[in-house]
């Protein structure tokens, strides 16, 4: 007995439905159906529904993938059937083509109706309700759903990642506009290598600014605002840290002063404001250092930049595994101290180290 192939399709659940998306498949190639038989789920903006099989017959091909959207009309599965089944309803296809087939006499030909896939973006109803609400076309959208699916994360995310790709564009404007104002003052750099190592970057950054701190201290005329040209009443270390509109400066007032895990603590909730732009606006100012730490890359050193006001700056690198040694390098003002006094800096920084 000859057996004709039914494409169960998407269908028209309401006078202005385009699509609907394919919640679950309840059958697997090969199954016997029964027609009233439930094939699979479909969920719209509006109603969810349960589609059924018209007719008796095996599942020859499974079409659809579960959690994509799909146009109304689109094949989600394929039966086989004893006997010709009446097809969708071709009025309900906005682009196909309907080619009849002409028998060729005395051959028995099955009733085969040609499909041609539209080009969509598959994306969940409510990411479509958002994105038309808001103007946004969806072939824009990055999609992480199924199957290549827009959600409705992926919608609401991408005007975030759009306000802060301004964002960052912005700040990498207004840091070099304020590393160009340092391209004038007299500046040396020094490096040396340093075998101190930490269980991460949190310890390692609190270790670094904490002992950065006291040398300063000690040291009062490094920690000298080039603005007013006084020694400050405080230390004030900037470290530069990873935000979501790129670069933090968040300014730490005498670390030194600070309990070790308390000052772990306060790095550790600094950085993590920081990643979502929300650094307190009391530690925007009073510094007189910077510190750029990379001992969390692969980078193994990196010439530091004197940022305005500042006196000093340092990066430490990551530690290189054939010494298990990390780079750190030290960039003075001139105008404030030579080179000798520059090298002993640094030297006391890598004894108390």
């Amino acid at each position: 007995m000859s057996k004709f192939d039914y494409a169960v399709i998407m269908p028209k659940m309401s006078m202005t439905m385009e699509e609907g998306e394919l919640l679950g498949i309840r059958v697997k190639v090969g199954d016997v159906v029964k027609s009233g038989d439930v094939l699979f789920d479909v969920a719209t903006d509006k109603i969810d529904m349960e589609v059924e099989s018209p007719s008796d017959g095996v599942v020859k091909e499974i079409i659809g993938q579960v959690g994509s959207t799909m146009p109304v009309g689109a094949p989600v599965l394929m039966l086989l059937t004893d006997t010709q089944v009446m097809s969708f309803d071709f009025n309900s296809l906005p682009i196909e083509a309907i080619v009849p087939v002409v028998p060729t006499p005395g051959i028995e030909v099955p009733i085969v109706v040609p499909f041609t896939e539209p080009v969509v973006v598959r994306a969940v109803p409510k990411a479509r309700v958002i994105a038309q609400n808001r103007g946004i076309n969806l072939q824009t959208i990055a999609a992480t759903g199924p199957f290549g699916t827009i959600t409705y994360e992926d919608v609401t995310n991408s005007q975030v990642f759009g306000a802060n790709d301004a964002r960052k564009a912005s700040n990498r404007k207004m840091v070099a506009e304020t590393i160009e104002k340092t391209r004038g003052i007299p500046q040396i750099t020094l490096s040396r290598f340093s075998t101190h190592t930490t269980a991460s970057l949190e310890q390692g950054s609190a270790h670094l600014v904490s002992t950065w701190a006291r040398i300063l201290r000690r040291n009062a005329h490094f920690n000298i605002s080039t603005l007013d040209e006084k020694a400050h009443p405080h230390v004030g270390i900037a470290l530069i840290m990873e935000s979501k509109y790129g670069l933090a400066i968040p300014v730490f007032k005498d670390p030194d002063l600070s309990a070790g895990t308390d000052l772990l603590a306060w790095i550790q909730l600094t950085r993590a404001q920081a990643l979502h732009g929300k650094v307190p606006v009391e530690m925007l100012s009073g510094a007189t250092t910077s510190i750029f730490d990379l001992s969390h890359t692969k980078i193994s050193s990196a010439i530091p930049l004197l940022l305005p006001s500042h006196t000093t700056a340092l990066s430490v690198g990551a530690p290189q595994a054939a010494f298990a040694e990390s780079e750190i390098c030290l960039t003075v003002d001139l105008r404030y101290c030579d080179a000798l006094e520059a090298a002993q800096l640094l030297d006391q920084l890598i004894d108390a180290l």
